[in-house]
């Protein structure tokens, strides 16, 4: 899929303003701080207004504009949830339809911050009355959010649900994390309210965001190429840029052309959405998730390896990549039911 003008711009102005702001200084002290939200930095990020470009009926950016900035997101290991939060408080809402629609409008109401949790990561049975009670382990953006929306395996069928994290019942726990640039927080269910959002909104909402994340990781992948081709050609090992060994040059390509591959992919998933059938966006947006789930912490380590030493280093940013790629992969990897299913819509 080739990007507009208009979007290579928007990747522009993001990536120069996440350049600025989103240093190795940043995120290091911020780990050393251990600061989960950063006032001032959700207050530029509310300033660049691309808040406004997904709201109302007349948004300017879609399913693909926000996969490009996810892709701009990874490549600095941005730690606040924009991409998250621009998901499930504006995009769910107008790609959902009908009663859909109005009732997710009207449970998160005008201002809210939704986090997002995957299937892989819930744990949720229902109780009495329409209730759920269980746990979420994990969720992206739970820090601070208003309201969570989860895909979750309820009896013998995929579900998607809106939940108020204010209500009664529901409790959140910070929680450690390999990903040491991002908040990590469960939230335990007791007896509570949700709603429900029809199977088809259900599959698209989910569908979209695996799409986001595989997006992330490309980017992640990305950066992480570009930082080991910078690194080859300037170390040397019996006199020489190690670059030159024919055994490095291999490992290198091999990962580009992983990173290309993984990135054409979900630039197309992220077309499906509004330009294709729903059996292939179901195919390639499931596609990209695992594709991304595989590549994401294979790519980082090879990277590792052509480092050598300092790539194994606490002062080397590598790790931080490999952190969030297996962070990424424990919500994405593949499972035999997941595989099962790529297999059947492959077939179609």
């Amino acid at each position: 899929m080739k990007i507009t003008h208009e979007q290579v711009e928007l990747k522009d102005l993001v990536r120069r303003f996440f350049g600025e702001k989103i240093t190795s200084e940043y995120l290091r002290s911020r780990m050393a701080s251990g600061v989960r939200r950063d006032p001032q930095l959700l207050t530029q990020l509310s300033e660049l207004g691309l808040d406004e470009g997904f709201s109302g009926e007349s948004a300017m950016f879609s399913i693909v504009e926000l996969a490009l900035i996810a892709e701009e997101a990874g490549r600095v290991l941005l730690p606040e949830p924009l991409v998250e939060r621009i998901f499930g408080s504006r995009l769910a809402p107008r790609l959902l339809s009908g009663a859909d629609a109005e009732s997710y409008r009207q449970v998160i109401g005008e201002v809210s911050e939704v986090a997002v949790a995957p299937a892989l990561s819930c744990s949720l049975t229902p109780s009495e009355g329409g209730k759920l009670s269980g746990e979420v382990v994990w969720g992206f953006g739970i820090e601070g959010a208003s309201h969570l929306l989860a895909f979750a395996d309820i009896g013998s069928s995929r579900s998607a649900l809106v939940l108020d994290l204010a209500r009664g019942g529901v409790s959140s726990a910070e929680k450690s994390s390999v990903d040491l640039t991002a908040s990590l927080r469960s939230v335990t269910i007791l007896k509570g309210e949700v709603t429900y959002i029809g199977q088809s909104g259900a599959e698209l909402l989910e569908d979209c965001f695996e799409i986001l994340k595989a997006s992330e990781v490309f980017g992640m992948c990305e950066r992480v190429v570009e930082m080991t081709c910078e690194y080859v050609k300037t170390r040397e090992q019996f006199g020489v840029p190690i670059g030159g060994f024919q055994a490095i040059q291999h490992k290198l390509a091999d990962i580009y052309a992983q990173t290309e591959s993984l990135g054409a992919l979900c630039r197309f998933a992220a077309w499906t959405v509004q330009h294709s059938s729903e059996d292939q966006r179901r195919l390639t947006a499931r596609a990209a998730a695992l594709q991304a789930a595989t590549l994401g912490p294979q790519v980082c380590e090879v990277a590792l390896q052509c480092h050598g030493g300092i790539g194994f280093t606490w002062e080397y940013d590598l790790h931080l990549f490999l952190r969030r790629a297996k962070a990424i992969e424990a919500g994405f990897s593949l499972s035999e039911e997941r595989a099962q299913e790529l297999l059947v819509r492959a077939r179609c």
